[in-house]
């Protein structure tokens, strides 16, 4: 006949090794579901950072320079500026500025127009229909602003003399840069303005 006890007994111990199994395998589903969440949500907002810093730039239009102090000098840039195609809404009020120059230097300009010591204003060249707050946010392709540094009222750089050439780079707040190089006139008249290329 068939010893049924012993039976019993190794149902049992296999019983208790699959529900061990089975607590085993949840556990690390548990595991590997959190940890594929979390790096899902990490490469998303990796993929959305790195599009914005490619993507979140603007158009310099024209950049005019003018001698404001009567010293022969570019001392005052009026940067013109547009969202570049396929680009979101860019805070222009937290953007950063950097020029530089032949003779070696270079500085980056704080665009915060809340701050009272930057050397940068704005003003709303086209579009801004429904313009409320202190804060400059190009968002749509019509919009156009002009920014004005005055190189009198930082140490970033010196104004511009006869022919020197400088080279400005405006900073997105996503981290997106737009170039622009450009020459001061052979001859700069007192109290003059010119186009800058």
């Amino acid at each position: 006949m068939f010893n049924t006890d012993d039976r019993g007994q190794v149902g049992i111990g296999t019983l208790i090794v699959f529900i061990a199994m089975v607590l085993v395998a949840a556990i690390a589903a548990g595991v590997l579901i959190n940890t594929a969440g979390l790096l899902q949500a990490q490469a998303q907002q990796t993929g959305e950072e790195t599009t914005a810093e490619v993507s979140d730039l603007v158009t310099i239009s024209e950049v005019v320079g003018s001698d404001n102090n009567s010293k022969s000098t570019i001392d005052e840039l009026n940067v013109s500026m547009r969202l570049a195609s396929g680009s979101d809404p860019i805070n222009m009020s937290r953007a950063s500025y950097t020029i530089s120059s032949p003779r070696g230097e270079a500085g980056v300009i704080n665009g915060n127009e809340d701050s009272s010591s930057s050397p940068v204003s704005y003003d709303q060249k086209q579009g801004f229909d429904d313009q409320t707050s202190d804060e400059y946010i190009l968002t749509e392709q019509k919009d156009v602003i002009i920014a004005t540094i005055d190189l009198t009222d930082t140490d970033a750089i010196s104004p511009l003399n006869e022919s020197e050439r400088t080279k400005l780079v405006v900073q997105s707040p996503a981290g997106g840069q737009s170039f622009k190089e450009f020459q001061a006139p052979r001859n700069i008249n007192q109290d003059a303005s010119y186009i800058l290329s």
